[in-house]
């Protein structure tokens, strides 16, 4: 479990000039011990900036004023921290949960899930994908087996059910790695790692 804390920066391009050209047009991610402080450029002009921190006995309720987050980020870079700092909105923390990796239920006629509500993972990036995948394969299980639906939910199940153990261990593998103490080593270490030598035929 983690904690992630949303701010927004409104009219940054105006208002904020150099956290503009900090960002610039699509994501910056800065790792530390145990907590990344990122910020995305949306299409209105605006930067989201997320916080994200290992999960403590600390209630949320702790993480709803800047000046907290800004004590957990001292001795960080000011241009880092400015982010922060500029942030119009008020903090808003939560809790990111995930469900117990290998989760499966019993099929039920006329009723079966797809998304979060079936696979609620960490997000680093394959929450949406597999939602899509999930809705793509049940309308094509229901389309080749319009007289039987019911059936068509069981293979959809246990296709998505084989399909997510995996994707599932990695996000909450990745989300470890993420806000570990090592974080920063440990992500250069994954993206350079040797490339897998190409099978021979």
């Amino acid at each position: 479990m983690a904690t992630l804390v949303e701010l927004s920066v409104e009219d940054v391009d105006q208002r904020h000039p150099d956290l503009a050209e900090l960002v610039g047009p699509g994501n910056l991610w800065c790792v530390g011990v145990n907590q990344i402080l990122a910020a995305q450029r949306l299409g209105d002009g605006s930067l989201r900036v997320g916080i994200s921190l290992r999960a403590e006995d600390r209630p949320l309720d702790a993480y709803r004023s800047k000046r907290a987050l800004l004590d957990l980020f001292a001795g960080w870079n000011p241009r880092l921290t400015a982010l922060i700092e500029a942030a119009e909105s008020a903090p808003m923390p939560r809790l990111i949960e995930a469900m117990p990796i290998g989760t499966r239920w019993t099929s039920r006629p006329g009723v079966t899930l797809i998304g979060d509500a079936a696979h609620l993972m960490p997000p680093v990036g394959e929450g949406a994908n597999q939602a899509m995948l999930d809705a793509a394969e049940l309308a094509g299980q229901l389309a080749a087996n319009p007289a039987d639906p019911n059936s068509a939910i069981r293979t959809y199940e246990e296709s998505m059910f084989s399909r997510i153990h995996p994707v599932a261990e990695m996000s909450a593998r990745v989300q470890a790695m993420m806000l570990s103490p090592t974080a920063a080593e440990d992500i250069v270490r994954f993206f350079t790692r040797p490339a897998e030598p190409a099978r021979k035929e």
